[in-house]
Order: C-alpha cells, then sequence, then structure tokens
C-alpha cells in the first residue's frame, strides 16, 4: 500500500492550516505533494486520434551551415518501430489527446507524489505562429487536461509552460495571460500560489528585462497584469551567471528555475552553481526551484549535440539530484522531464526493445520500468520530511522569505500503486551537497548556452 504518501500530506495540510493564523505564511504552508512539479508535454500523437506527432520527429539541423552538413537534414522518424527518443515507452507511442491516457497519466503522478505538472502551452491555437518546431499547439489538450482533473477529482494540478512560440513579445504575452485567465481562471484544477496562478517562462531571457517589467512591475503601465484577472505567480528562466540581477529581479520574476537536464547546458544548471544561486534567491526574496532529471539524451534529433548527452547511472544521476535540491531546503522542485522523450529526460517508464538493429532503444534494465518514478516518490517524502513544520530542517532558508501560501481547491486522496515498492534511496549527498555537486559536473564553468548557441536560437527543451 501507498496511500501513506498522499495520506500524510492530509494530516500535513491541517496541521498548517492550525498554523496559519499563528504566523506568516511561507514555504513551509505549501502541502508537500504541490512542492514536486514535473515538466509534461502533450504535443504526441499517433493515428487513431489523427496523425503522429512528435514520435516521428525530424532531425534537426545546426544553425551552423557548415556543421549541419555534416549531418543528416530532414529525416524523420518511422513509428511506431523507429522513434525519435533513444528510449522505448512502456505505453507505446501515444497520443496526448487520448482520454484514457490522460487519466493514466495523472492516476501516475498521484501514486508517485507528484503534485503538480507544468504543462508545456505554446499560446492560443488560433494565433499563427503559436506551434512548436513540429508545428504542434498544445491549448486544446491541456484545456482537455485541466477537464479531466475536474471531472475524475484528481488530486494533481496544473501549471502553466510558457513556450517561446514565434513572435512572442510584451503585447502577446500580456494577451496570453489574459487569454488563460479567462478560460481557465475559475478551475480547481489549477495550481495557485498566494491565489495567483503558477507559470513557468521558458526562455524569459528572450523578452528583455524592462518588457518583463512592464508586465510583472505594479503600476508599470497598460500592460502590467498585477492587481488584474491575469495576474500570477512567475518563474523565469536563470541560464547564465548573472541572469538574477540581469533579468529576474528587474524583470518582476516572483523567483527562477533552471530546467535543464544536462549541466553542460547553462550555468544555471549546474548545480555546483546552485547554493550560490539559492543565496542570491534568499538575499532579493525571490524563490528558487531547482530542475532535476535522470539524464539527458538528444542524439536522434540533434546528432551535432552529444557533448550534451548525460548519461543516467541506473538511477544514480537522478538520486544524488534530489539530495542536492533536498539538502538545499528549496520550498519547491521542478523535474526534467515527465514525458519529454525526444531529449531522453523522461521519468515515464520505459522498456526493452529492439526492433531492428538501427533502431535500438536504452532501458531501465535491471531496475525495471517503474525505476524513475519510485526514485521520485522516495524523493518526495524526503523532500516533505525536511520541510515539515517543527522538522528544524530548511527554515529560514525557504524562498528568501518570500510569504505564500497555497491554495488547492478540492484536494482529493491518495491513490494506490502502479509499479512496485519504493525506491531505497542512496544518500550519497546529504550533508554535502557542494561535494555532490562537484561529482555530477566535469566540465561546466562557462555561462553559455548548449553547443554554444546564440541568442534566440533552439535549444534543449524546444523541441
Amino acid at each position: 500500500m501507498h496511500l501513506s504518501i498522499w495520506t500524510s500530506f492530509a494530516f500535513y495540510a491541517l496541521a498548517t492550516l492550525l498554523q496559519c493564523c499563528q504566523r506568516a505564511a511561507s514555504g513551509s504552508d505549501i502541502p508537500p505533494p504541490y512542492r514536486v512539479h514535473a515538466f509534461y508535454y502533450l504535443w504526441y500523437g499517433e493515428p487513431s486520434t489523427g496523425t503522429w506527432a512528435h514520435w516521428d520527429h525530424e532531425v534537426l539541423s545546426h544553425w551552423d551551415p557548415n556543421v549541419a552538413a555534416q549531418y543528416p537534414q530532414g529525416m524523420r522518424f518511422e513509428p511506431p518501430d523507429c522513434l525519435h527518443s533513444p528510449f522505448y515507452p512502456l505505453r507505446g507511442p501515444y497520443s496526448s489527446a487520448s482520454t484514457d491516457l490522460i487519466r493514466q497519466h495523472l492516476r501516475e503522478m498521484e501514486a508517485y507524489g507528484i503534485g503538480v505538472l507544468v504543462a508545456s502551452w505554446w499560446g492560443p491555437s488560433w494565433r499563427q505562429g503559436s506551434h512548436d518546431t513540429q508545428r504542434i499547439n498544445t491549448d486544446d489538450r491541456i484545456a482537455k487536461v485541466i477537464r479531466e482533473i475536474e471531472v475524475t477529482g484528481s488530486p494533481v494540478r496544473v501549471a502553466f509552460h510558457l513556450e517561446p512560440y514565434e513572435g512572442r513579445t510584451k503585447e502577446t504575452v500580456h494577451a496570453d495571460l489574459s487569454y488563460l485567465s479567462s478560460r481557465y481562471g475559475q478551475s480547481s484544477a489549477v495550481l495557485r500560489i498566494n491565489g495567483r496562478p503558477a507559470y513557468y517562462v521558458y526562455d524569459s531571457y528572450r523578452l528583455p528585462a524592462s518588457d518583463w517589467a512592464q508586465l510583472l512591475l505594479p503600476g508599470a503601465g497598460p500592460l502590467s497584469v498585477r492587481g488584474t484577472p491575469a495576474d500570477g505567480f512567475f518563474l523565469g528562466l536563470w541560464l547564465n551567471k548573472n541572469d538574477g540581477d540581469d533579468n529576474i529581479l528587474p524583470g518582476g520574476f516572483e523567483g527562477f528555475y533552471t530546467y535543464f537536464s544536462s549541466e553542460q547546458v547553462s550555468y544555471g544548471s549546474n548545480p555546483q552553481h546552485w547554493p550560490a544561486m539559492q543565496m542570491w534567491a534568499t538575499r532579493h526574496g525571490r524563490i528558487f526551484v531547482p530542475s532535476i532529471g535522470p539524464g539527458y539524451n538528444d542524439g536522434k534529433i540533434r546528432p551535432w549535440n552529444l557533448q550534451a548527452t548525460r548519461t543516467r547511472d541506473d538511477g544514480d544521476r537522478y538520486r544524488r539530484l534530489w539530495d542536492i535540491a533536498i539538502a538545499l531546503g528549496v520550498p519547491f522542485v521542478s523535474i526534467t522531464s515527465y514525458n519529454e522523450w525526444g531529449e531522453g529526460t523522461q521519468i515515464e517508464p520505459a522498456v526493452p526493445r529492439l526492433p531492428r538493429q538501427e533502431c535500438a532503444y536504452l532501458d531501465y534494465e535491471p531496475q525495471g520500468a517503474y525505476l524513475y518514478l519510485e526514485i521520485t516518490r522516495n524523493g518526495t517524502q524526503r523532500l516533505a520530511e525536511r520541510l515539515a513544520p517543527g522538522s528544524g530542517e530548511g527554515e529560514g532558508t525557504e524562498g528568501g522569505g518570500v510569504a505564500e501560501e497555497m491554495q488547492v481547491e478540492g484536494n482529493g486522496g491518495g491513490g494506490g500503486n502502479d509499479g512496485g515498492g519504493g525506491d531505497t534511496g542512496r544518500g550519497e549527498a546529504e550533508g554535502s551537497e557542494g561535494g555532490a555537486a562537484a561529482a555530477m559536473c566535469d566540465s561546466t564553468e562557462g555561462s553559455g548556452r548548449e553547443g554554444g548557441k546564440g541568442e534566440g536560437k533552439e535549444r534543449p527543451g524546444s523541441s
């Protein structure tokens, strides 16, 4: 039985509710399930609900023509045997439009302690250019996820991952926030922090901080969403060393996240830098949400990007990153990713498969298909224990003093178990996040983007 995670969360929520009148709200007021956020992708398709989508991803060209000429260009993968992913999903190449699939995912997240799915959103479906590199828009599919949460009473909540569609400007972002507010503003399925919907803003650096300030600072002008129905709790992407001072603070963001599963990609994704980033957050009253993941491998869709590959080490890499994040005392942890199969960052179950030699796949053996969900459940439990009231752990560090209270309507009970016993964990970094971070990294002191990409170029995470 694995009801204990959500049952203990219910008792925890009651205890913090009783304390709320006695002290100011802080990160420790947030029910533990909603501390763990997983990036979630709804761009998959297969013939029963339309056509193949993303599983048949094209091989992406390098931006330098001289480099691009050394690799295949324009080739597409051929599902169901040859997928764009280095791993093969237990469920097979599925459609994100499937109601049954959405319900399976929600039950799985609940069972393994993931309280929030951070849904990739590319803008309203009616706007020209609002799609990813494969011309997929996820607007209607997010609506379906939210509807299923409302109908089924799932305790999982939705945060929005605002993606950098073509032509994103401060004006279109304002329109986006107004649109999302009008469509989902009353939904109990949406994660709210201090009464406001939660937004992760991918590639926030692509707009200057002065533009974000017009949106996110109170009284900044007609585009400011502060104090309006379109207001939210906004996390910008920390990419380069000085992004806190250059972008997050002047842009008016409540906090920041790091997204990438490979420390090769950016300064922010390197766990060696997280203690300094957490100190910056504390000093400036911001929330730091480190992003952790099991590994990284986008070699099938970006064959020129092999230097960013990070192997999974039979789960040990993911365990170490959980250790580091928990030791920081942060109020939230984000997971890259639940199901970004094309970049090999998924924790969703995978199975061995060898349809033919040129389509060979990696797998999670010998530990089994649910290995990374089991590690996730263990990490979620340990995070809750560290930040529980009276534990004496992490107090005074969460979010740098940003007073926040989680408001979640229709918080349901816990579910069963889809995948066997819990992970035992390794605990290699306990009491020494700096040493563990050093062990994670081998070459990434610089602050450049993945592969030396320039401003505005496609990077991992925007496939």
